[in-house]
């Protein structure tokens, strides 16, 4: 296809930049995923980015705002992920060509998402991804083509950090943080997790199970849930409590913010002890079997005449239905074999 050249300060770049910073994307719930019509929009202006030459796309990422910024990187995890659930090669090209306009070879996540749209989407003997960055002897075409050959003799999501669910929702995603990606926490100067920590492999269906009481919460008055994450569970006694699987969301009503965490422990009797132990001041803990909620309120910085805050048994309340709701139907975890 023929390149669009373009001279300096070409009013058409910064057209481009400031659509891609105006976009308003759908929210960054990779479990609860839900396709926006902003997303073709973005795939529009990122396949127009395609048509420039080497020197417009260089010029177009130094006016890149921050907002635009934001919404490649989120675009482009959206991209992957509609593209595993429509079986779409196209989806998976665009993902990697919104990374390939990002600022700084720093700014692609190259280990995770990237490397799990070039496995997705079958990219490994694409020779010509590398001119996405202008050439393989710049330092992105030369990580992009090492990334291919990493693959070119297979490979699988568990090595780009991704973990792939299957809810209500249908295909979701969930990417696991590298040990030097965890923050310490505390006084401590050094990650609070080893490699094996950040792995997910609950024997239950624990995306669904988070997703169950996510949906139940948003039926509440005044309550709204944020994007479902991997998380490490830990209560304010416990810095690191060992799991199959944890995942994280937020609670936010009118007056606080509640951190509520889905598990799955390594037996029932862990369940037992962690509810038993927990007292009413770090929050409420509910668990069946060996899954466990727990619900944290997040620190209130108000006035002290505020609201009070939400109640927390009503919360516990709502969790304990859909936990016992859940093991009279229980859905497994579907087979990757």
């Amino acid at each position: 296809m023929p390149k669009v050249a373009t001279v300096p300060n070409d009013p058409r770049l910064a057209l481009l930049a400031n659509s891609l910073a105006e976009a308003a994307l759908g929210d960054d719930d990779l479990v609860r995923f839900r396709p926006d019509s902003q997303d073709e929009r973005v795939a529009d202006l990122v396949d127009a980015a395609e048509l420039y030459d080497g020197d417009a796309r260089a010029m177009l990422r130094t006016v890149l705002s921050s907002d635009a910024h934001d919404t490649l990187l989120r675009f482009a995890q959206r991209r992957v992920l509609s593209g595993q659930r429509a079986t779409n090669r196209k989806h998976f090209r665009q993902a990697l060509s919104a990374w390939s306009l990002l600022p700084t070879v720093g700014d692609v996540p190259w280990t995770t998402w990237f490397l799990a749209a070039l496995l997705l989407g079958d990219f490994a003997f694409d020779a010509t991804l590398a001119t996405l960055f202008e050439g393989s002897s710049t330092p992105g075409g030369t990580r992009c083509e090492t990334l291919q050959r990493s693959l070119m003799k297979g490979g699988s999501l568990a090595q780009c950090h991704i973990v792939e669910v299957t809810t209500s929702y249908g295909v979701g995603m969930i990417e696991l943080p590298l040990p030097r990606d965890v923050p310490a926490m505390g006084w401590l100067d050094i990650p609070l997790i080893d490699r094996d920590d950040a792995l997910y492999a609950p024997t239950i269906n624990l995306a669904q199970l988070t997703v169950d009481v996510a949906d139940a919460f948003d039926q509440m008055s005044a309550v709204h849930t944020t994007s479902i994450q991997f998380s490490l569970l830990s209560t304010g006694t416990s810095p690191f409590v060992r799991t199959l699987g944890c995942l994280h969301f937020c609670a936010d009503s009118k007056d606080s913010t509640w951190d509520v965490f889905v598990a799955q422990l390594e037996s029932e009797e862990d369940v037992l002890l962690l509810t038993s132990n927990l007292t009413s001041d770090e929050g409420a803990a509910v668990g069946h079997g060996s899954a466990v909620v727990l619900i944290m309120a997040q620190p209130n910085f108000s006035d002290i005449d505020a609201v009070p805050a939400f109640d927390t048994t009503l919360f516990a309340s709502v969790a304990k239905d859909v936990l016992l709701r859940t093991s009279t139907n229980p859905r497994t975890v579907p087979s990757t074999d």
